[in-house]
């Protein structure tokens, strides 16, 4: 990792918004809410629900999460796409940030409600 990691951070939030990511934001992991109200939306609102690994209920539930975020200080937060899927871009981004001494990093993405599916 770099000496300074506000820089690798800065870094990585600079490869993001070259990458094609309308907004990138560094933030601190406490500040993330999560809520069981998200889990019903997707179970009663989402015909996804159950059909793939990147859906629920694959994926980790409310306190899971709870519990990975708090193996983290920092994250970034990107918004929107322009060129790659959003999860190719996740996963560069992954990828970029192992190169720079952050090996526990891990690119989770979020659709928006009433996606297709297809990104």
């Amino acid at each position: 990792m770099s000496d300074n990691s506000v820089n690798s951070f800065d870094y990585l939030k600079t490869k993001a918004l070259e990458l094609g990511v309308e907004d990138a934001k560094i933030i601190d992991t406490e500040t993330v809410f999560v809520g069981h109200w998200v889990q019903w939306k997707c179970q009663y609102g989402c015909s996804f629900y159950d059909e793939d690994a990147s859906h629920r209920p694959l994926v980790p539930g409310v306190e899971e999460m709870k519990k990975l975020l708090k193996e983290y200080s920092k994250a970034l937060l990107i918004h929107g796409f322009k060129g790659p899927t959003l999860s190719e871009l996740a996963v560069k981004l992954e990828h970029e940030a192992i190169k720079e001494g952050y090996y526990k990093a891990f690119a989770l993405i979020s659709l928006p409600f009433g996606n297709t599916g297809s990104t």
